[in-house]
């Protein structure tokens, strides 16, 4: 989830190792643990700030094009994502819904693209926040650059996987994806962990493994 490999690479990097598996194992093991991993780090992520970009993107699922909804906040954090079939209200809405069940928390302002489903969604999802329907390039006030930019690394992920199979395991790995990258960003941080903006890439890195690892072993305590 980390890293831009795909599930063969992965394979050979452990049979380099000494451990011999399948790159199907490796893919079923993302299916199992991705969405665990997710929901362990958003109870431990830092909370999301009142300001959120919103906005959906292309994925290539099971040979067609799906939409990706994605929400940010003003730090850059990823408040939660959502693959679907359509884009249309229902998939809007789901966005909302999803995001406050999960983060606990509701926004004060959503700046979103023009696409006319956002304005009834949050309408009717998160009434008290004010709504800015905005664009890329805008020579005043708030744009769409944020959310934008935060799609390419999650895209750049997934690229080699040359598309996921289904929009239900899509779901579960583009959420260990967006995991690996808000524990690299340090929004999600094991205790007594230092990940601050002035760590190097090495003390970075350990960090990583480190916050991993202590999700992984509440997993293992919560079983």
């Amino acid at each position: 989830m980390r890293f831009r490999l795909s599930a063969a690479d992965v394979r050979d990097l452990l049979a380099e190792r000494g451990v011999d598996v399948s790159a199907r194992t490796v893919l079923y093991w993302v299916q199992k643990f991705a969405p665990l991993l997710a929901r362990a780090g958003w109870r431990a992520a830092t909370r999301p700030g009142t300001r959120w970009w919103c906005d959906e993107t292309y994925v290539r699922v099971g040979g067609k094009w799906a939409y990706l909804y994605r929400a940010i906040d003003e730090h850059g954090q990823v408040v939660d994502v959502v693959l679907r079939t359509h884009r249309d209200l229902a998939s809007a809405r789901a966005c909302f819904v999803l995001a406050t069940y999960r983060r606990r928390t509701t926004p004060e302002e959503v700046i979103t693209d023009k696409h006319p489903a956002y304005v009834r969604a949050i309408r009717e999802e998160v009434p008290g926040a004010v709504h800015v329907q905005s664009g890329l390039h805008r020579a005043s006030g708030p744009d769409t650059k944020p959310i934008e930019r935060s799609h390419v690394p999650t895209k750049d992920r997934l690229r080699p996987m040359r598309g996921l199979q289904s929009v239900r395991t899509g779901q579960r790995v583009i959420e260990g994806v967006e995991l690996a990258r808000a524990v690299r960003r340090g929004h999600v941080t094991a205790p007594d962990t230092v990940f601050g903006d002035s760590a190097g890439p090495h003390a970075r890195a350990r960090a990583t493994v480190t916050t991993f690892t202590w999700l992984a072993d509440g997993l293992r305590v919560a079983a």
